[in-house]
């Protein structure tokens, strides 16, 4: 009996496997890809926008102290620069619930909580994912600032 079982699922993974015309194996290559809507696409457009202007800004104002070749000018932009990298990653930490975003449909409610209660908190908890983003955005140019001038530190001196 145990040999039929076994054949079975054997034959049923091959037929699954057959079906699969996904390159990748896995449960999230063979899901459907959510399309976005046009206001999500708008709001990823602007994003982008912000994030490559918040870069030039921020790098321009760095490499600018860096032209000036005061080494207490330097040192006190890169302390800023670390300090506030860091702090707005710890601010999108706090406001994203952690580095994995939180999916906010699979939140249950609770017995005690009534309905209109539930959905302020589903929808604060919304409102501070999509306020995440920007902290996100805003601390990735320090750090990349950072890593860049490192980068060029290190290979000035082998060339």
């Amino acid at each position: 009996m145990a040999k039929k079982v076994k054949k079975y699922k054997l034959k049923k993974a091959e037929e699954e496997r057959e079906e699969d015309n996904s390159v990748f194996m896995g449960k999230y290559a063979r899901s459907p890809r959510r399309e976005r809507t046009p206001e999500e696409i708008k709001e990823y457009k602007r994003l982008a926008l912000f994030l490559v202007g918040w870069v030039i800004l921020v790098a321009s104002v760095y490499f600018a102290f860096v032209q000036l070749e005061n080494e207490a000018a330097m040192s006190a932009v890169m302390f800023t620069y670390l300090i506030l990298g860091a702090v707005f990653f710890l601010v999108w930490m706090i406001l994203n619930g952690g580095v994995k975003k939180i999916d906010v449909t699979k939140y249950e409610k609770p017995e005690e909580m009534g309905y209109d209660e539930f959905c302020a908190l589903l929808e604060k908890l919304k409102e501070r994912q999509r306020k995440s983003k920007y902290f996100l955005i805003l601390s990735m140019p320090f750090i990349m600032v950072l890593l860049v001038d490192y980068l060029i530190i290190i290979w000035g001196k082998n060339y």
